[in-house]
């Protein structure tokens, strides 16, 4: 086979071609750089060389059998890996319905919208198994093997690795309910041993209380009407957007009550309210331009709200992303930590009020999780001085 490599301008753009030539048909390839094009030459002569060693190795009676189901098979106008395909759908057993990947995959997302699945959940849906799909849209469902799956998930590791997993077994689970599919290509893939991952003892991220003041002192100069949201996310350990995102202030009585419908566990639970968080819940706030701000519960626009509340405390530092938007700095320096205000809850609830109530409060955990993860992180003056941080508490902090 000959090999072309020529240097070539397309749009204003030099670049570099690849021409060959296989069966009588032409091939011509671009590529940004000449060892993008070098190293394409290499892997097609290879995957050349690796056929025609893997054709002498079967006898002369097999390759004559393969010649002739070939020509039998272009003749009826198909190729062989449609009419292999085909027979791996016959094979799945004869009610199996026919389907693309893609296809399936729209089908899967609306059914989960329907079903009121929490953002969250579809969020990841939509990102682990639509990158999955993407590449393989038009595939039938049944193309997909074993080995397909576990090729794609072994760049990732550790947690990442364990959320591909369960997002893509979730979609190949609905695609067998539906009869898309025999079996799972992901059902006896085993997940990562979380107690072999290097990251396991990593302490969660607490908030100093100096950073707490910072927060709360920039929501209040920023955006009054976030104080509520923001102060339940520190004072009674809701999760930030699954749970405070869509508390009502129907919700709040004497306790905080926090919706199955909203709840990870889709168990309704009471948060005692401390008198820190009723300080901040009991008040107006006000605001230089609009006076008096009473905060709205649910938060609207929370996301773009609560990120400009953070970068004016000095805790994020925005920088636009690959897909346009906004990210956390890279940086230690700057980058909000993730659950970062539910780690601190937990810590001083645990330093001041022990283990059962600080369990009750998140709504999950045991007391080898609590003292594992959050027993050594504050001490108890830490706590104190935290469960003292009021709107007239922060007043009358002297400056640094």
């Amino acid at each position: 086979m000959k090999f072309t490599l020529r240097r070539i301008a397309r749009k204003s753009r030099k670049s570099w071609q690849l021409d060959y030539r296989t069966n009588g048909k032409q091939h011509r390839l671009a590529f940004k750089t000449k060892e993008l094009a070098e190293a394409e030459q290499e892997r097609i002569e290879k995957q050349i060389t690796d056929g025609g060693t893997a054709w002498l190795a079967i006898s002369a009676g097999e390759r004559i059998e393969v010649m002739t189901i070939y020509r039998e098979v272009q003749k009826a106008g198909y190729t062989l890996r449609k009419v292999w395909e085909d027979h791996k759908r016959g094979s799945h057993g004869g009610d199996v319905k026919p389907q693309t990947l893609q296809a399936a995959y729209n089908q899967f997302i609306a059914e989960r919208e329907q079903m009121l699945v929490s953002d969250s959940t579809m969020a990841a849906l939509r990102s682990n198994v639509g990158r999955f799909i993407r590449p393989r849209a038009a595939l039938q469902v049944t193309a997909v093997a074993r080995q397909d799956v576990m090729d794609w998930l072994v760049p990732f590791k550790g947690r990442t690795f364990n959320s591909y997993l369960t997002s893509l077994n979730t979609y190949f689970r609905w695609c067998v309910k539906l009869k898309y599919l025999k079996t799972s290509p992901a059902a006896d893939i085993e997940k990562i041993d979380e107690r072999r991952m290097a990251n396991l003892d990593e302490e969660p991220p607490v908030m100093s209380p100096a950073q707490v003041v910072e927060l709360l002192k920039a929501a209040r100069r920023t955006d009054p009407a976030l104080l509520p949201y923001i102060a339940i996310c520190l004072f009674a350990g809701l999760r930030p957007e699954r749970e405070a995102g869509h508390l009502a202030w129907s919700d709040i009585g004497e306790t905080i009550l926090v919706r199955g419908l909203h709840a990870k566990d889709r168990q309704r639970r009471y948060v005692t309210i401390q008198p820190v968080l009723a300080a901040w819940l009991a008040r107006p706030f006000y605001s230089r331009r609009r006076g008096p701000v009473a905060g709205n519960l649910p938060p609207r626009n929370l996301r773009k709200r609560f990120e400009a509340v953070r970068a004016a405390a000095g805790l994020f530092s925005p920088k636009p992303s690959a897909e346009g938007g906004v990210e956390s700095a890279k940086s230690d320096e700057g980058k909000w930590k993730h659950d970062w205000m539910r780690h601190t809850f937990a810590s001083y609830h645990l330093a001041l009020y022990g283990a059962e109530k600080t369990i009750a409060a998140l709504g999950h955990g045991d007391y080898e999780m609590l003292f594992g993860h959050y027993r050594a992180l504050v001490t108890r003056e830490q706590a104190e001085q935290f469960w003292k941080l009021t709107p007239e508490g922060i007043r009358q902090l002297k400056p640094h």
